[in-house]
């Protein structure tokens, strides 16, 4: 699967629950990407060079809803560690009833085996 499409399926299955990790994860894929076996380049942009950045949201949900939106982002970033580099880290902050979701990502490209 290309970092396009993988991109594509994530946006479709998050959008709806999290738009601001689809498009955080959009970055990851389409903007930053895997990285170049160029040298020279600046920091980040090498294929062997370790890259992270952070993206918070508040997602207004119902338990149950939260927990089915929990899932969903849960089923996505096993889709995005399956084929790709990068991970994302999700910090929760404790959920209170009646109160919204509140969740920090840190993504991270890491390249193992270095």
């Amino acid at each position: 699967m290309t970092p396009y499409e993988l991109s594509k399926l994530i946006h479709m299955e998050l959008s709806p629950v999290a738009p601001r990790l689809s498009a955080a994860i959009n970055r990851a894929l389409v903007d930053i990407g895997e990285g170049s076996v160029l040298v020279g380049l600046g920091p980040g942009t090498n294929e062997n060079d370790n890259v992270s950045f952070q993206e918070s949201e508040t997602i207004q949900a119902t338990d149950a809803d939260a927990d089915g939106a929990l899932a969903k982002i849960q089923a996505m970033m096993w889709k995005l560690e399956e084929h790709s580099s990068w991970k994302v880290i999700i910090d929760m902050k404790t959920k209170r009833p009646g109160q919204p979701l509140e969740l920090l990502y840190t993504l991270v490209r890491i390249k193992e085996g270095l």
